[in-house]
């Protein structure tokens, strides 16, 4: 049991920080309601009489990688609080090890992401009857662009001092995310030099990737959004523990 002691570890520091966040309900539906609003708004455009299906049919994959990306990065907000309130000393003190903590707290991340996303997908489906050709290859983008924004959460919460500091520069970076990663318009049709900003962006290849999966387009260009959104990941995730490594072990 001993080398799998770190494994169940994590998997307790995340069921732990899942809890915490479902058992407040006006968490979850605030973290759903911004995405909902967002997609019923853009969903009727000017000089069309009721919803676009066409432009539906774009915005919604563009919706479910958005949503999962303000699920990721909100779990991770808690690294904040648990930091500023000594919950990692507390931990360290079981003793569990500062591996696992990390490893925890991005499988909660990663989870919340996914099931944000699994929400509006459900949405989608029964209001507007969008639907995707293969759920498990669209699982398997969620779940990656869920771990790079967690990632993402966890440089963030690593580099602010407090909550509130954590909050700005999640939005600071948020923000223009959602409008340059291709969600509500085509990064074609942006002015120079924006498309090549967006194709910096996990985003954009998490947006990319489910379209093509929506559409049924061409399968290399989701396996080659896939394979980004995989070098984020790791490359996030790295980059995150590193910072909160030296944060717990200090």
């Amino acid at each position: 049991m001993k080398p799998l002691m770190p494994l169940m570890h994590s998997v307790w520091i995340a069921e732990n920080d899942l809890r915490q966040s479902f058992m407040s309900v006006r968490h979850v539906v605030w973290s759903l309601l911004f995405p909902i609003f967002m997609l019923f708004t853009f969903s009727f455009r000017y000089g069309v009489s009721g919803p676009d299906v066409e432009f539906i049919n774009f915005l919604i994959p563009g919706i479910v990688a958005m949503t999962a990306m303000f699920g990721s990065t909100n779990e991770t907000m808690s690294i904040v609080w648990d930091k500023s309130m000594g919950v990692f000393d507390r931990i360290l003190a079981a003793p569990v090890s500062s591996t696992s903590i990390i490893v925890g707290k991005t499988m909660a991340g990663a989870v919340m992401g996914v099931i944000s996303a699994l929400v509006l997908l459900t949405i989608g489906n029964i209001v507007f009857g969008v639907s995707f050709a293969n759920i498990s290859i669209v699982i398997l983008i969620i779940l990656l662009a869920s771990f790079s924004f967690t990632g993402i959460g966890t440089i963030i919460s690593g580099l602010a001092s407090e909550p509130r500091e954590a909050m700005m520069l999640s939005n600071l970076l948020r923000f223009p995310m959602m409008f340059l990663g291709g969600v509500f318009f085509p990064t074609e049709a942006m002015p120079m030099p924006l498309p090549y900003v967006a194709k910096a962006l996990p985003l954009t290849y998490a947006t990319e990737a489910l379209r093509a999966i929506q559409t049924g387009g061409n399968i290399s260009v989701v396996f080659i959004d896939a394979a980004v959104l995989l070098v984020y990941t790791f490359g996030t995730m790295l980059l995150g523990s590193q910072i909160l490594m030296r944060i717990i072990t200090r």
